[in-house]
């Protein structure tokens, strides 16, 4: 089995050597045939460092330019489009997905390939992590709701680590839409996958270019998209809230007729105010309920626009035989 690598870039100078020489150390283990980079819009020296390591490295190098900072589910994506390409020209089995920052080892590319023998998606699955207390804590949380809403399985502290047969990435790619979620959409193509428990190590230098309005931003675009807990809860609280009002009001309007009770007409007030918003909420989970299907089978405008890809000079050619 062999593979073309993914790996996105963005402003990661201080790990493109790093991360260059371990999967070049790698590659003949894993079967490297290609390696597409994608600079999402660096302003550092990040392609010039991609430039001068792809000399050496033992496979080609595509390098992938994005008009601008598109993100880096976008620019995953926009790597798996250009691997596809890739992956087609060398004769590649699958399409490899990594970050560039060193957190998922390369080496661990061959662990995920021996897992996908006989499946189409092999997925790591993060047995432990060394993030920030932030990713520790928040990141079960996020994907125990996102499972809990969502009505297809999506796999629990999986990220964008994986080995992809070709036509299933082929699949992904042209199944993604303007807003994507990567690890939700290669669960949502369905397929027989597999995940891997490996552990998660620390960046190995710099700082995580996804701040927490990064991460809040990801997690309410999975969300919309893959999970329907929104609307179950904006149900959910529609109908709590109408069925208190009523309840509330059979009970003032018992205790009236009992004369227990005198009630002012603030009460009635309160208790109309409440069943009216009981009904609000439930209208409007039923329109963003439309909406969001209309959406989903019209929207497909591209998360990213390539400003070039051009072939690095360098690299090993493929031994024909």
């Amino acid at each position: 089995m062999s593979l073309v690598v993914v790996v996105p870039f963005y402003n990661e100078e201080q790990n493109v050597p790093a991360f260059m020489d371990r999967l070049a150390a790698a590659a003949a283990d894993i079967g490297l045939a290609g390696l597409v980079v994608v600079d999402d819009g660096s302003s550092d020296a990040t392609v010039t460092c991609v430039a001068r390591h792809a000399a050496t490295f033992p496979a080609p190098v595509r390098l992938v330019r994005l008009s601008r900072n598109f993100g880096h589910q976008p620019a995953v994506l926009a790597g798996c489009e250009a691997a596809c390409a890739l992956a087609e020209e060398r004769g590649a089995d699958f399409v490899g997905v990594i970050d560039g920052d060193l957190q998922d080892p390369p080496e661990d590319f061959r662990a995920l390939l021996d897992a996908a023998t006989d499946q189409d998606v092999a997925y790591a699955v993060r047995s432990e992590r060394h993030d920030g207390a932030l990713m520790r804590h928040g990141a079960p949380l996020f994907y125990r709701l996102l499972s809990l809403g969502a009505h297809f399985p999506i796999p629990r502290n999986a990220g964008t680590f994986s080995v992809i047969r070709l036509p299933v990435c082929r699949i992904i790619v042209d199944n993604a839409d303007a807003d994507p979620y990567f690890p939700g959409l290669r669960a949502f193509v369905g397929f027989r996958q597999k995940g891997v428990p490996l552990e998660r190590q620390a960046r190995a230098a710099g700082t995580s270019r996804v701040a927490f309005t990064g991460l809040v931003r990801l997690s309410v675009r999975a969300f919309f998209l893959y999970s329907n807990l929104p609307l179950q809860l904006l149900f959910a609280s529609g109908a709590a809230l109408t069925l208190f009002a009523g309840l509330a009001g059979a009970l003032v309007t018992i205790l009236r007729l009992l004369k227990l009770i005198d009630p002012t007409g603030v009460t009635t007030i309160i208790l109309l105010q409440l069943f009216s918003l009981g009904v609000m909420a439930f209208f409007i989970g039923i329109v963003a309920f439309m909406v969001a299907r209309v959406r989903a089978n019209t929207s497909r405008q591209r998360s990213w626009v390539v400003l070039e890809e051009t072939t690095l000079p360098g690299g090993t050619p493929k031994d024909p035989t």
